[in-house]
């Protein structure tokens, strides 16, 4: 089959396997992208599957059935999933879903991961990707290229991408000297999100949260709202209307 990348280059691609692909973009395909922190880990290459090359290589065209639907994935005894770990590959906790994440244990610093995204199973949703799912092959590779470039390779939703875009850019741990012995250790990272759950401010919490009971805080709590800020088109005045370009604000408070 053919595999679109970026800038229109069109690769041949041999695999009639999962395992068959995973391996062949690993060794031959040249994707993936570097790593944004000194401390962080290079972006793991995406294969996005269109309905055809999903069913080519075994996998059912649409997810169907109550068990599948409720948990957006593969039953674990599907033979794909069997193929996978026969071939001694791993799937993240969230199974064989619409991105599926196929990895091998690194070696050294060598990442062994190729996430995989499942068109007709709804990976790039009209909510965070309108329009993407119904464009031609090279057009959805030129358009999550041109978000790899500008952004981070996706791994999901625009907003799971940019929870991986923070921790690319401040990775949770560092290596430092243990005074000690003198032998590196993991340590955290200072700004990062960390690797353990962080305590919200108190006014950030609910009344029973532990964080509120151990402080005594009695200063209010904040009522979560989404709101959206729009300007009626008719307020618009006729140079703002010739303007070439708008600017929309995603601000994420929580």
């Amino acid at each position: 089959g053919s595999a679109y990348g970026t800038d229109g280059i069109v690769l041949d691609c041999p695999a009639v396997t999962v395992v068959e692909l995973v391996e062949w973009t690993l060794r031959e395909s040249g994707l993936g992208a570097p790593k944004l922190n000194r401390y962080g880990k290079d972006s793991d290459p995406l294969v996005v599957l269109t309905a055809a090359a999903a069913v080519k290589l075994g996998l059912p065209e649409r997810l169907e059935g109550r068990e599948q639907r409720r948990s957006l994935r593969l039953p674990e005894d599907h033979p794909v999933v069997e193929q996978v770990r026969r071939a001694k590959w791993r799937l993240t906790q969230r199974g064989f879903g619409p991105w599926a994440r196929v990895y091998r244990k690194a070696q050294g610093r060598d990442r062994q991961c190729v996430q995989l995204a499942i068109l007709s199973w709804d990976a790039l949703d009209e909510r965070s990707w309108p329009g993407v799912s119904e464009m031609e092959p090279a057009d959805i590779a030129r358009v999550l290229g041109i978000y790899a470039q500008r952004v981070i390779t996706p791994r999901g939703s625009t907003a799971v991408s940019g929870l991986e875009l923070m921790t690319a850019l401040r990775p949770p741990t560092k290596p430092e000297r243990d005074p000690g012995t003198g032998n590196w250790v993991s340590c955290r990272n200072p700004g990062s999100l960390g690797t353990e759950p962080v305590d919200p401010a108190p006014p950030e919490a609910t009344p029973e949260h532990p964080v509120v009971m151990n402080s005594g805080w009695t200063g209010g709590f904040l009522d979560e709202e989404a709101y959206q800020w729009v300007r009626p088109v008719e307020l618009l005045t006729d140079e703002e209307c010739l303007l070439p370009h708008a600017v929309g604000l995603d601000l994420n408070t929580a």
